[in-house]
């Protein structure tokens, strides 16, 4: 069993395919410089599976937002109304007016929709051309039209009021929960800053961990117990039992935490789940490689050894996740236990030298966005792309001539499939924004 996606047009306008199949690890592996385009294809390929492959949980790792979204969207609103008159605006596009409108009364807490804003059509790709004085758009050059899918955002300690990420992506949002008994000690003694070396760094560990008191309250009581044990006859508090309550009221006042609520609840295959780690959230980067192992052993204890549900993860600056130990756990047991299991990794980085083997030997696929922008990365893909003689990096001999090959560039590269045959490609753009 298996499903074909399209991917986009060779140089001969040919349009190209790649099958997805269940008994096969499906990675495929993006590079690409910052601005080359790499997050859109990503974006048009998880469009892709969602269509096609019914029944698939699809989880995207997003980095950051975009204000730039915002204004083409209403450029694209702007050049509408002149040409079709404000009429013609008001029948067709009211969410967008809608949307207009909020910006208009609130440019600051508003106006910052996803890198994947699954949300909203991507309509301005209705007024680009693929080519100079080209008559089509880029999207009806792909037989595509702007499209609209349905996404969950789970966000982590808001930055914003959640309304407002709604607003911006068109989309549901909810406030991301990690229950408390699922944290261990070296989660909450990064978050408290907890020194492991004093006593109360001690007793807090062996609650938390050796006995699993995995709850602020029972944290507490266990501080006091610890307290009438060994200091009886004491009628002030001692630094220690201080200091282990001010752990709890910390833990207690993060709204990261829940009791019984774990974020995980949350995912559903009858939308595109995006884990939200931009500034919409509040986290450190070892809290988002922690939260990407919690939910890497989530799905592998619920979906792949229990259910026979297709998984795509969507990982965009996978490179960020790898610089934690949890981060690159996570992956290696993700491509382990998903390989002969439909779970696929598909992920997109600015750099492949330095990257897991089995992102880049063990990729099924690799495509390359732009240009390769490392003399590394193009010394390790020549050994790992057989016909890698038909790449061809832009070269250019003059200021002019890199203004104008920037931008034709952008969406555009090669696309080794099984890396044994390359491709010129342009990528399937994307139907939202």
């Amino acid at each position: 069993m298996g499903v074909s996606i399209y991917i986009g047009k060779n140089s001969d306008k040919e349009k190209r395919y790649i099958d997805l199949k269940e008994t096969e690890a499906n990675h495929i592996t993006f590079l690409g410089p910052s601005g080359s385009g790499k997050t859109t294809v990503m974006r048009a390929i998880a469009e892709e599976i969602f269509d096609k492959v019914p029944g698939a949980l699809i989880i995207v790792i997003e980095q950051k937002y975009d204000k730039n979204k915002a204004r083409e969207l209403m450029n694209f609103l702007a050049l509408i109304t002149k040409r079709k008159g404000s009429d013609f605006v008001k029948e067709n596009f009211q969410d967008l007016l809608t949307y207009y409108n909020i910006l208009k009364n609130d440019g600051v807490l508003h106006g910052k929709p996803g890198d994947f804003a699954f949300g909203w059509p991507n309509w301005p790709f209705t007024t680009v051309p693929p080519f100079p004085n080209d008559r089509h758009s880029i999207l009806s050059w792909h037989g595509l039209k702007p499209k609209s899918f349905p996404v969950k955002r789970i966000v982590f300690r808001p930055t914003r009021d959640i309304s407002a990420i709604e607003k911006d992506n068109n989309c549901i949002a909810v406030n991301g929960k990690i229950r408390y008994k699922d944290v261990d000690f070296d989660f909450i003694s990064r978050l408290a800053q907890i020194n492991r070396n004093t006593i109360y760094g001690r007793v807090i560990k062996q609650a938390w961990d050796l006995e699993k008191k995995r709850d602020p309250d029972e944290l507490e009581r266990f501080g006091k117990e610890w307290e009438k044990k060994y200091r009886p006859n004491s009628n002030v508090p001692s630094q220690t039992l201080l200091s282990i309550l001010e752990v709890c009221a910390l833990l207690r006042s993060d709204t990261i935490f829940s009791k019984h609520k774990d974020f995980t609840s949350e995912l559903s295959t009858d939308v595109i789940n995006v884990i939200d780690f931009s500034a919409n959230s509040e986290l450190t980067p070892a809290e988002e490689a922690w939260i990407f192992k919690h939910l890497v052993m989530y799905i592998v204890s619920k979906f792949v050894r229990f259910r026979n549900t297709p998984v795509f993860f969507i990982i965009d600056e996978v490179q960020n996740l790898l610089q934690h130990s949890d981060g690159r756990k996570a992956l290696d047991k993700l491509n382990r236990e998903g390989r002969s299991n439909w779970v696929n990794i598909i992920s997109g980085t600015q750099y492949m030298y330095g990257l897991p083997a089995f992102l880049v030997y063990g990729a099924a696929h690799i495509g390359i966005i732009g240009r390769i922008a490392s003399a590394d990365d193009e010394m390790l893909l020549r050994k790992v792309i057989r016909d890698f003689h038909r790449i061809r990096n832009p070269k250019v001999k003059s200021f002019t001539e890199y203004k104008n090959v920037k931008p034709w560039l952008k969406g555009r590269g090669w696309f080794s499939f099984d890396k044994m045959y390359t491709e010129r490609m342009y990528f399937r753009p994307p139907q939202s924004l």
